[in-house]
């Protein structure tokens, strides 16, 4: 009995591990708002590889984002990678691990006595700047709150009362306002204000989070200019502004989204609505003409074109149908820093984060139901003939995601059609998924299809299923000793149908019923050449 008890409390943990409730890709229909026209979760899937290999780092049981000077790791750093890793999770890319990593390296380094992350550390060994900064914890929270819906593991959402337990007592001012830190209270900064988090934090207690996201768009408001809609990196409580939008700031209209598509905040909505309204008209609709950096009035306060600037400008679009064109122009140009690996830290988290909100793979799980999946096998027949390619390419695919397979035919081979729970004749093939499917791709020799060389008359080669069975039927322009033999997919011949003279003309010959449902060659050979075509018999 023993042995047994052992083996249960081994089975069970490992059996929760496993659960992914909402594997990516799951490209949502957000309840509020707008997303681009086109997307490609593959775009989504090559920015987190490229945030995963270049700024996650493990050691032991711990892990961590590496800030732009790579021996140093931010609190901000560390609530990025646990958004991404909770919302990036599925078979391949196995994110829980490294959730939990980057979870337990912010409580490595906690302060006294308010038990929150200091806000830069040195590596793995210890702080470099004491104290919280209120972005992160929002963002770990947030985090926390997600994993418990994607993993239903209770722990994660008692880790998460706790930690916004420790928000409401340390970084909420006594008026109601987000603090920028546990430990001072001097400024603000809008861009910390996700009021989707707090809009969330009620369902972990009673505080009155209300006044909060109520001051946070009040501020927001005064704060912005009046024409631009950009806000500052800092102000003060009363609205005055303290300073440009510039690298701070840039996150704000990205939290305005979320908030918008999740909850639909009417507040949310004004404020990145104007910014995406200006921002549009600054650059003539083109995102290509973003710069990293503006004066409030909105002249230009760099010259950069970065995702770190795109890619919330982008989500600014989510909020209202009238964006959509500039949504998918700086969706599109965002997706072009997919295929760089020079990003900095804070560009290369921005432009995942923002990437997976755009997309719609960053849905409030609280609300989010779990889809329905179905699975998608390609095969190519025969195997030597082609590929086929699958995008996105998934072990299991939501209910009615957009997939394209593509097939590729290998040189000497070309390409006839699809079959199974496919078909047609085009070469690339997009459609919705709503079911299990198993589609192959057919080819065939390129030289199979020979034409008589002095008369150039099609030649005829069919095979017929009618209420008499199977005929085939042929012709040739003259008469001539013909061999017709009829082939399984794998070339091994199962009949031999013609072999002798045969006059011009057309002809039909009745075939064996023992052939079995499946997809057949046929191969008709003269002294003038050879056809090759495929067939298909249904029983």
């Amino acid at each position: 009995m023993k042995h047994l008890l052992n083996l249960i409390f081994f089975i069970v943990p490992f059996s929760l591990y496993a659960v992914t409730n909402f594997p990516f890709p799951q490209n949502a229909t957000y309840p509020y708002g707008i997303k681009p026209s086109s997307i490609n979760s593959d775009v989504v899937q090559t920015s987190y590889e490229d945030f995963l290999s270049r700024f996650y780092e493990e050691n032991g049981n711990l892990a961590r984002i590496k800030f732009d000077d790579p021996s140093k790791t931010v609190s901000e750093g560390i609530g990025y990678g646990m958004l991404v890793m909770v919302y990036m999770d599925n078979a391949e890319n196995n994110t829980r691990g490294k959730f939990d990593k980057l979870w337990a390296y912010y409580n490595n380094f906690l302060n006294s006595p308010n038990r929150l992350m200091h806000w830069k550390i040195n590596g793995f060994s210890g702080i470099d700047q004491q104290n919280a900064a209120t972005d992160a914890e929002l963002d770990v929270a947030l985090a926390l709150m997600m994993a418990h819906k994607q993993w239903g593991d209770e722990k994660y959402l008692n880790d998460a009362k706790d930690l916004i337990g420790k928000i409401q007592n340390h970084e909420v001012n006594g008026n109601g306002y987000l603090k920028p830190g546990d430990s001072w209270d001097s400024k603000k900064n809008p861009s910390y204000f996700s009021t989707a988090a707090l809009e969330l934090f009620k369902e972990s207690g009673s505080y009155d989070w209300n006044r909060v996201i109520t001051n946070s768009y009040s501020l927001l408001k005064k704060t912005r200019n009046a024409t631009t809609g950009l806000v500052p990196d800092w102000c003060e409580e009363n609205g005055n502004a303290l300073g440009d939008y510039y690298y701070d700031a840039t996150r704000t209209p990205w939290r305005m989204a979320m908030a918008y598509v999740w909850y639909g905040h009417a507040d949310a909505k004004d404020v990145a609505s104007k910014m995406a309204k200006w921002i549009t008209e600054k650059t003539n609709g083109s995102a290509k003409n973003i710069v990293d950096g503006y004066l409030l009035d909105g002249s230009n306060k760099s010259q950069w074109n970065v995702p770190a600037f795109v890619g919330p400008f982008a989500c600014a679009g989510m909020v209202d149908q009238s964006h959509q064109a500039w949504l998918d122009n700086s969706f599109n140009q965002l997706a072009t820093f997919a295929s760089s690996s020079d990003e900095s830290y804070y560009n290369q988290s921005l432009e995942t984060m923002t990437l997976i909100l755009l997309s719609g793979n960053m849905p409030n799980f609280w609300t989010h139901q779990i889809p329905q999946t179905y699975t998608l096998n390609v095969s190519a027949q025969p195997s030597a003939g082609g590929t086929v390619t699958k995008s996105p390419s998934a072990s299991q695919y939501n209910s009615n995601a957009s997939i394209t397979l593509e097939a590729v035919p290998q040189n000497g081979y070309r390409f006839v059609g699809w079959s199974g729970d496919l078909s047609g004749t085009e070469t690339s093939k997009t459609f919705s998924i709503t079911r299990n499917m198993n589609v192959t791709a057919n080819f065939e020799p390129a030289s199979g299809v020979k034409l008589n060389k002095v008369d150039h008359r099609a030649v005829g080669l069919n095979l017929l299923q009618n209420a008499d069975g199977l005929v085939l039927e042929y012709s040739i322009p003259r008469g001539e000793r013909v061999k017709i033999s009829i082939h399984d997919i794998t070339g091994k011949t199962v009949l031999s149908a013609v072999n002798g003279f045969t006059p011009a003309g057309v002809h039909l010959k009745k075939i064996s019923a023992s052939l079995k449902s499946g997809i057949y060659w046929i191969r008709m050979r003269s002294s003038e050449g050879e056809i090759v075509r495929p067939a298909t018999i249904a029983r």
